[in-house]
């Protein structure tokens, strides 16, 4: 969310994003991550955060970028291992890890899973997948 609508760390990963595009690198995602982000959208819009244009503009830009969405049985078991070895509250940050795990597994070749949630990687503890990254926030003086 953070690259499609001005928010605290918007640059970042606005950056790190257009870093990712340009080096060819796969953007890979859980089959309905499509519809949270445009829930996130709605929400943003219906509490006066963003415009509708401001909301279609990050649609448009969200639905052009190429990512791939996986779904099967394997995700949807490892997403639930997951979320109970870390006791998340909710399957929908499991099922991006799960997606992450996947993808390890099968190319055995270098996933990068960024998030800004701080809480996320506090509740992953101190053993957490070696594919997460925190993407550090400047703050406003």
């Amino acid at each position: 969310m953070k690259a499609l609508v001005p928010e605290e760390g918007s640059i970042e990963a606005l950056n790190l994003l257009r870093e990712a595009v340009s080096s060819g690198s796969r953007l890979i995602a859980p089959a309905f991550a499509w519809a949270e982000v445009g829930t996130v959208l709605l929400k943003k819009m219906k509490a006066g955060l963003i415009t509708e244009t401001e909301a279609s503009t990050a649609w448009d830009r969200f639905t052009s970028l190429s990512i791939d969405y996986l779904q099967d049985t394997t995700i949807l078991q490892v997403a639930w291992d997951v979320s109970l070895r870390y006791q998340l509250p909710t399957m929908y940050d499991a099922a991006f890890l799960a997606v992450c795990d996947r993808v390890v597994e099968e190319s055995r070749g270098s996933v990068e899973f960024w998030t800004a949630d701080r809480q996320l990687v506090q509740v992953l503890g101190s053993s957490p997948p070696p594919y997460l990254k925190l993407l550090e926030l400047r703050h406003s003086p």
